[in-house]
């Protein structure tokens, strides 16, 4: 009979010349030799690799932002301001808005979508709300009446539609004639313009879901100015400055939180006080409209990255670990070898 040999002969020849391809030889338990140095090293890689992994994890949690910052080509058009301030010493009946910006564009008592509501002694609100032009005293009785409300304040809030142009509104007594802020202010430092600046931002008001996408340092510029207050002294007619400027952003949030991209208006703000004798106090804000947009995109890692770093890691200490240990044995070595010829002392 033929002999057709062991099933296992014949598996072994058929993959034997698979041998020619293994880049992972086996070492003999024998031709092992452990060292202290080397189970130093070993303990020092181990726990590098554990604390590059966990930094390499933490990273792949975190969502990354990217800013990118251009020119802004879209120009013109109209720009909303939301303002929402109080005067805690100045009443309504002779508190106005003016606004104008570089464009020529030139408005006093604005009451468009502006509202004003009385606030008592005790800083609260009370009355009717109130968007009218400020009432011309024209008599004694009135000039009395308006006497009769100093000590109060006055809430006023809205919205302004702007040239996408430097400008600035301010808040002044210029409604009411000399004669009649003469006769009600007859010291111009009682005229006093401390006030609360309750909120003040650019652009359409933006929905819940709209601050969640924003990252945290851009939601906290869309309102820089809000419950800030600023209080006047209260013997030099103190005006009230307050320099703003404006920066687009167009935020557009990772694709997995299936949210539309978001556009809001930050600014920074710069506040200054300007005392001089004699003269009307007001509150003035200027504003710059930047002709720049950034845009900030967020998004996560990708998983096949976060793969290839992980295998980069541990490859790249075990290697750099391997040429370490070398180093250490040939020094080991060459010191035993020196001692042997007696070169050491």
């Amino acid at each position: 009979m033929a002999d057709h040999g062991l099933p296992g002969e014949k598996r072994g020849g058929a993959l034997a010349w698979l041998k020619n391809f293994d880049v992972f030889p086996k070492t003999l338990d024998d031709a092992k030799e452990v060292t202290a140095s080397g189970g130093t090293l070993s303990i020092v890689v181990i726990f590098s690799v554990l604390i590059l992994l966990f930094s390499e994890t933490s990273l792949f949690m975190k969502t990354q932002t990217k800013h990118e910052m251009e020119v802004d080509v879209v120009r013109g058009g109209l720009l909303k301001i939301n303002f929402d301030i109080t005067f805690t010493r100045l009443p309504c009946s002779v508190l106005s808005l003016d606004a104008m910006d570089v464009s020529g564009e030139h408005e006093l008592d604005v009451v468009h979508d502006v509202y004003k509501r009385k606030v008592n002694k005790e800083g609260l609100p009370y009355g009717e709300v109130m968007s009218q032009k400020v009432d011309h005293a024209r008599d004694q009785g009135a000039i009395q009446a308006i006497k009769g409300q100093l000590g109060e304040g006055c809430n006023i809030y809205g919205t302004l539609q702007a040239q996408k142009v430097a400008g600035n509104f301010h808040f002044s007594l210029h409604a009411q004639d000399f004669h009649v802020l003469s006769s009600v202010f007859e010291d111009r430092s009682t005229v006093n313009t401390s006030h609360v600046i309750n909120h003040l931002s650019f652009g359409p008001f933006l929905s819940e879901q709209a601050w969640m996408v924003l990252p945290p340092h851009i939601a906290a510029s869309v309102g820089s100015l809000d419950d800030k207050e600023f209080h006047s002294d209260q013997h030099i007619p103190t005006t009230h400055e307050h320099y703003v400027k404006v920066v687009r952003h167009e935020v557009t949030p990772p694709s997995s939180w299936k949210a539309q991209p978001v556009t809001s208006y930050g600014y920074v703000a710069h506040s200054n006080n300007i005392q001089k004798a004699g003269e009307v106090p007001t509150v003035r804000l200027a504003y710059d409209i930047l002709p720049i947009v950034v845009h900030l995109s967020e998004k996560k890692q990708a998983f096949y990255h976060f793969i290839t770093q992980l295998c980069a890691i541990v490859g790249g200490v075990f290697t750099v670990a391997g040429i370490v240990a070398s180093l250490m044995d040939k020094g080991i070595n060459a010191m035993k070898i020196k001692q042997e010829l007696g070169k050491l002392g």
